[in-house]
């Protein structure tokens, strides 16, 4: 029983998969649990007991990251105005990606397969990109990739991952050294939704059409409007709503059915691991005017000054350096100040997701949302009536 290994607790665990990736037997299996999220399941009979998986896990080992670099932000905006518009926010990630392909390099991002579930993946070419542009708010499987990108730098090629900052994490625990040639890109996260409640908000809502297109965030009508399109087989018209009238996303952003770990977030800083955190830039158009027309602005932070040199050396960029506070005003992701708490819809919702599926759950927490807001007017309202009387 001195022997036994012990991974991460299932509520800290990320899912990183790192433990799988560094197993010399492959005795390690990440297997779905029962809300959906990915754990890894040790074969205890194939186990040697090595303990590397306990000795790579960034949970069990969190990573000490240099802070003798004070880290900057930069609005940026790619010069490529289809890219952009392509992009959910400035082509911030296109431009870094199409450098890495340009030197000979293999980009690594996280895009659907053809079940519209979300996988990592790589490309070697710049027309590859594409799937790995745009927002994707469900927790993808990084499979094999770890092992892929290391074969690569050890071949000397240029290596751009992107993904969560615990995916990132992840693969820097996976690694285990420096890469002068890796590149490490990750994005302001608010959390990861169950790919469980994914796929069953796709079967309910679409019941068996083959879907073409899934945008969360069309820009054709603005930046700001925040369209959610989805084509269909059967449908001669795109469903086309507002973001937050999307019943999925709408659970995403009240944060009812993200990862465990997702309520206390290690990773949510800004000394991290990665090269460049990037997102959009919400409220640029009070903090930069200059750089925004409603077409997506990125914002950018960078962490070493070796990453600060690539970034003003891309030419197919246009950046202005921003103060780090008014860059996070607007991501919730970045406030290291205020974590996201489990909420009791949480609770509620995947109780009653276990037994009626996902529609039934979001009837349930819609309504309890709607109750805690009219719970807040109120009570803004006796606090303006008694600091009235009060005078």
């Amino acid at each position: 029983m001195q022997d036994r290994i012990k991974l991460a607790p299932k509520e800290p665990c990320t899912g990183c998969a790192a433990c799988a990736s560094i197993c010399p037997k492959g005795c390690i299996k990440m297997v779905e649990d029962r809300e959906g999220f990915l754990q890894p399941k040790i074969d205890t009979k194939a186990c040697v007991r090595c303990h590397q998986c306990e000795k790579t896990c960034p949970i069990l080992n969190p990573q000490t990251i240099p802070s003798d670099f004070e880290t900057k932000a930069y609005a940026a905006i790619n010069k490529d105005e289809e890219v952009r518009m392509r992009s959910s926010s400035g082509g911030m990630f296109h431009a870094l990606a199409k450098w890495t392909i340009e030197q000979g390099g293999v980009v690594f991002g996280a895009r659907f397969d053809e079940k519209w579930e979300v996988i990592h993946d790589y490309t070697e070419t710049t027309e590859g990109i594409e799937p790995f542009m745009r927002s994707k708010y469900v927790q993808s499987r990084v499979g094999d990739t770890f092992k892929q990108a290391k074969q690569f730098l050890e071949q000397g090629r240029w290596v751009l991952f992107s993904g969560t900052p615990c995916q990132v994490g992840g693969l820097q625990a996976y690694l285990k050294k420096k890469y002068e040639r890796l590149v490490l890109v990750d994005f302001i996260c608010h959390g990861v939704p169950s790919p469980k409640v994914w796929n069953n908000y796709l079967s309910e809502t679409f019941k068996g059409d083959r879907i073409l297109k899934f945008n969360f965030r069309d820009k054709s009508e603005g930046w700001n409007s925040n369209q959610c399109i989805v084509s269909t087989t059967t449908a001669t018209t795109t469903h086309c709503a507002k973001l937050l009238e999307n019943p999925f996303f709408r659970g995403f952003r009240n944060e009812i059915y993200l990862r465990h770990c997702c309520y206390r977030c290690l990773f949510r800083n800004y000394h991290r691991g990665s090269n460049f955190t990037i997102a959009d830039y919400w409220g640029v158009e009070n903090t930069c005017p200059e750089m925004y027309d409603n077409k997506g602005t990125s914002i950018v932070f960078v962490h070493n000054s070796t990453s600060d040199q690539m970034l003003n050396g891309l030419e197919n960029l246009r950046i202005l350096t921003q103060r780090k506070n008014d860059a996070i005003n607007g991501n919730r992701g970045m406030d290291i100040e205020n974590p996201i708490y489990s909420p009791l819809k949480r609770f509620v919702f995947f109780s009653t997701f276990k037994l009626s599926g996902f529609i039934s759950s979001m009837v349930i927490t819609d309504a309890m949302t709607n109750i805690e807001k009219m719970s807040f007017k109120y009570k803004r309202k006796i606090k303006n009536k008694l600091a009235k009387l009060s005078k």
